[in-house]
């Protein structure tokens, strides 16, 4: 799954303060390949439409069921899902019998799954699966589910589905791969950490590249979680402490870097893009929850500016580094001709902090009278 979905604060005395950011922070950088569509949470191959039939040559009602099978094919590969749908539910309605019936009732699936209409996409794939108990409508299934927010109910799916006998072996790992990250955004982030690695290790050189990647994808978006969720508060923490816990954030931001990044070297676009994207928005995020964090206790106001001030400078590195690793992302997507919902979000965020690491420009003085000069 698309990734569907995967959140703090600072440090203590200006002359010790370079103790505080890890060194193995301040050495850590990272590249990104690129992207194809947005990643998607649930990762499902494409469908195969069966055509038969000659051209639709009738109004829909007197059409006999080649020629309404045909119509919807056709309708489907124009990208015309409403019109794809009412052709394969009419052939469904009035030819009970036709052994044309069953891929007319899975086409229609497929046709109103392309309009995010997942309560119809789900009751049809449930009423193909009554009939024909397939992998593939099953994954298709399990998507609606987890569209619909029914992860319990999607993780169980794949779960039976990974469990049976004679499910190739790629198949299984996607299995595993999507029950994961239905436990990880179900709030179930080490059971779903265990069905990651399980489908990395089970994986070989049949695994589709996207499906590892993915699995890699979400395992660093645990780590981020983790990341997130790691307290700086240096009102309440004395140096020692607080040099602690930047140093276990940082150690967090780098095992979600390191998974990214192996999402990266799998090779999909799609991943890559976003994997991209997330390792610059760490290092933003450390850099923003750092600058922004509360003063420590017991500073002058002279004292709290010089800290300030040296905060500042050694925090400037994790924006350069974000602003290196986001400008690769873009490299990358823009040399494959990548199309993704995190290119753009990659794009802003190069200009926001391109603005930071300029910071404040002088407004420009008034220009000298003509003949001045």
């Amino acid at each position: 799954m698309n990734p569907t979905a995967a959140r703090l604060a600072r440090p203590a005395r200006p002359a010790k303060f370079s103790t505080l950011l890890p060194a193995a922070l301040l050495a850590c950088c990272a590249c990104a390949h690129a992207a194809a569509p947005a990643p998607r949470h649930l990762d499902i191959s494409e469908p195969l439409l069966v055509t038969a039939g000659p051209p639709a040559l009738f109004a829909l009602a007197d059409q006999d069921q080649a020629t309404l099978f045909d119509g919807g094919s056709r309708a489907f590969a124009a990208g015309k899902y409403e019109d794809a749908a009412r052709h394969f539910d009419r052939l469904v309605e009035m030819f009970p019998a036709s052994a044309q019936r069953l891929p007319a009732l899975y086409n229609s699936a497929l046709s109103v799954e392309r309009l995010s209409r997942w309560e119809e996409a789900l009751t049809r794939f449930n009423a193909y699966l009554t009939l024909k108990d397939e992998p593939d409508a099953q994954f298709h299934a399990a998507l609606a589910e987890y569209k619909l927010g029914k992860l319990d109910l999607a993780a169980a799916r794949l779960a039976r589905l990974a469990e049976r006998p004679g499910l190739p072996k790629p198949r299984k790992v996607e299995a595993l791969v999507q029950e994961g990250v239905c436990k990880v955004e179900g709030a179930g982030r080490a059971e779903g950490e265990k069905l990651l690695r399980a489908a990395l290790e089970l994986g070989d050189d049949d695994t589709d590249p996207a499906v590892a990647a993915q699995a890699e994808f979400w395992l660093g978006e645990i780590y981020r979680s983790y990341f997130l969720e790691a307290s700086l508060d240096p009102q309440s923490m004395d140096e020692g402490k607080l040099a602690g816990a930047i140093e276990v954030k940082a150690q967090f931001l780098l095992s979600a870097q390191g998974h990214y990044l192996r999402a990266i070297r799998r090779g999909d676009g799609e991943w890559a893009t976003a994997a991209g994207f997330r390792i610059g928005d760490l290092y933003e995020q450390f850099h923003d929850q750092l600058v922004n964090a509360p003063l420590p206790r017991g500073l002058t106001m002279e004292e709290g500016a010089i800290y300030r001030e040296e905060l500042h400078k050694k925090v400037r590195v994790l924006v350069g580094k974000a602003i290196r690793i986001y400008e690769q992302t873009l490299s990358t997507a823009q040399r494959v001709g990548a199309r993704s919902s995190y290119l753009t979000r990659t794009e802003e965020a190069l200009e926001r902090l391109r603005k930071l690491l300029l910071g404040p420009q002088p407004e420009p003085g008034p220009k000298p009278p003509p003949g001045s000069n």
